[in-house]
């Protein structure tokens, strides 16, 4: 109970410090596993796989065996209203419709949606205690405004987890873990006007790397998970990334650095209130970047998933206030894993809703 009284506060401390540096931040706050997120990404007191790597590193003391995998392929990841919104835009740069006109028909055609496709990959290894990791995502997403606008979000956003460590205490009730990451990131976050978009397009001096940004940087993580009693498993989960915000060294004098990723306080609540041999139900429930100045609608998150032997996983849960869903199964060589959730464009959540789907195929080392 002493660790608790000062570990605790000291989570809590290391996430509001740094909240100064910016008044906004993007919720985004790590590398988004797909089986957190098709139970509403409420996994800080879960993060009994490999997930905790970018979660909680307390959890590598909850994983029993090792695993690695070096290649994931990822079937896609796609915003609900991308297929034709690409269409058009391929129709445009091919000629079939150009000029000031199309464009504006186009932006007012998906005024108002989101769209967006990536590709995501997590090569790892952990055993107990210990874990490495990248967590890859690249992708285009964005969206039409009225003003009239165009919000673009692309780009390649690295995590690597070199090392990441995690030991147990009071009869591994407690565990604390700890882990070391660099960041990368190239791309362009930013929003557009149409005269904007039109200098790019045009012969002119304007350059797309006025709103790029690159570079790199240091970070740490850290994390606790105790569970006082072993009756349904009841787990507190508090979790600091980016402890006291991780900036991002310039690498080329041409583009700019990113802008500061803000150190992200995080809470969590789990058990498990039915549990067999073979089967178990899993609830959670977490508040994410809780020293952070955005709706709180958007760091509620809400979990429940259940399992049968290490076969099948089934996943539910609202995250940012909409429903996902998922599932994960595991049998010899076929590891598939999918999710379907909403990331929340708005400043609150019930504003912009984009309805997201991936999928993973596990290559088994």
């Amino acid at each position: 109970m002493f660790a608790l009284r000062w570990l605790v506060p000291l989570c809590i401390y290391l996430g509001i410090v740094p909240a100064n540096i910016a008044e906004a931040q993007s919720s985004r706050w790590t590398h988004y596993g797909i089986r957190p997120m098709a139970m509403g990404n409420a996994y800080v007191a879960v993060a009994d796989d490999f997930n905790s790597l970018f979660y909680n590193p307390a959890g590598l003391t909850r994983i029993k065996k090792w695993d690695g995998e070096f290649f994931n392929f990822i079937g896609g990841q796609m915003s609900t209203n991308s297929a034709t919104a690409i269409t058009d835009l391929l129709n445009l740069s091919g000629g079939q419709s150009s000029g000031i006109g199309a464009t504006f028909d186009i932006i007012e055609k998906y005024t108002g949606t989101n769209q967006g496709v990536g590709l995501r990959g997590t090569p790892y290894l952990v055993a107990e205690n210990f874990g490495m990791g990248i967590g890859g995502d690249i992708g285009f997403w964005g969206g039409f405004h009225r003003y009239p606008s165009v919000s673009i979000d692309a780009g390649t956003d690295i995590i690597v987890i070199p090392a990441s460590m995690a030991m147990s205490f009071l009869q591994k009730r407690l565990s604390v873990g700890f882990g070391i990451k660099a960041r990368f990131f190239t791309g362009v976050r930013s929003d557009f006007s149409i005269t904007e978009l039109q200098a790019l397009s045009g012969d002119n001096n304007s350059n797309i790397n006025d709103y790029a940004s690159l570079g790199m940087g240091g970070g740490a993580d850290f994390g606790i998970l105790f569970t006082p009693i072993e009756l349904w498993e009841p787990t507190l989960g508090i979790s600091v990334t980016d402890i006291g915000g991780t900036s991002y060294n310039q690498i080329d004098k041409s583009v700019k650095s990113p802008d500061i990723t803000l150190a992200s306080a995080n809470l969590g609540l789990s058990m498990k209130p039915y549990q067999k041999k073979e089967s178990y139900l899993r609830t959670s429930i977490d508040i994410h970047s809780i020293n952070q100045p955005f709706s709180f609608t958007k760091k509620l998150n809400l979990g429940v998933e259940y399992g049968y032997s290490e076969i099948l996983k089934l996943q539910a849960g609202l995250h940012q206030g909409y429903l996902t869903g998922g599932f994960q199964v595991d049998v010899g060589l076929l590891n598939l894993r999918f999710a379907s959730y909403s990331e929340e464009m708005g400043a609150k959540a019930g504003t912009s809703e984009d309805r997201r789907y991936v999928v993973s195929i596990k290559l088994l080392i």
